[in-house]
């Protein structure tokens, strides 16, 4: 009977409420580990030509989902990478599953005040609206979380620590991950 051959880990994908640091946590691991970077929402503004909120306004969340997907399947075919999933809408399971093969999922996640504080720095977030209570935010990452913690090959605590010291520990802890038998 021939062994099922275990496909290798070669990419990370970080999965998270919106605001729990998923871009600039990626960005910094990509450099520390020198690997690619992508953002599942600007991918979708690439291909697209639309910002976010034209994009559902226009055509809505059917054609949102769909570009998604198909987002998600271009960078599930590449190594190396590290791909931070859109956190207004969490993906759809799956269009994780797309990603599930190569990828070291981790979700990061932050203090509801933590979030509020970081929202408000940024304007272009498909679902905030006018500023969300730090109770709205707890309620929605809670659901986020929980639906999707099943998926996290490790946890991290993002509004604990710094943006270089949470790349430090991811790349790390992808590291030890790698060289497990």
């Amino acid at each position: 009977m021939a062994k099922e051959s275990v496909q290798k880990k070669t990419n990370i994908v970080l999965i998270g409420f919106m605001g729990s640091g998923k871009t600039v946590i990626g960005r910094q691991t990509a450099r520390l580990l020198d690997f690619d970077f992508a953002d599942t929402d600007d991918e979708i503004r690439q291909v697209t030509g639309m910002e976010l909120r034209q994009l559902f306004r226009k055509h809505g969340e059917i054609r949102f989902r769909s570009e998604e997907r198909l987002v998600l399947q271009k960078l599930a075919a590449r190594e190396h990478i590290v791909i931070a999933c859109g956190g207004s809408l969490p993906p759809k399971p799956e269009n994780l599953e797309l990603l599930r093969d190569k990828g070291w999922f981790v979700l990061l996640t932050a203090k509801p005040e933590v979030i509020r504080n970081r929202l408000q720095r940024k304007a272009n977030r498909l679902l905030t609206g006018s500023k969300p209570s730090a109770e709205h935010i707890s309620m929605q990452a809670a659901a986020w979380e929980q639906n999707f913690t099943p998926y996290a090959d490790f946890i991290l605590d993002s509004g604990a620590i710094n943006v270089d010291e949470a790349a430090t520990k991811l790349a790390e802890n992808f590291r030890a991950f790698c060289s497990q038998p």
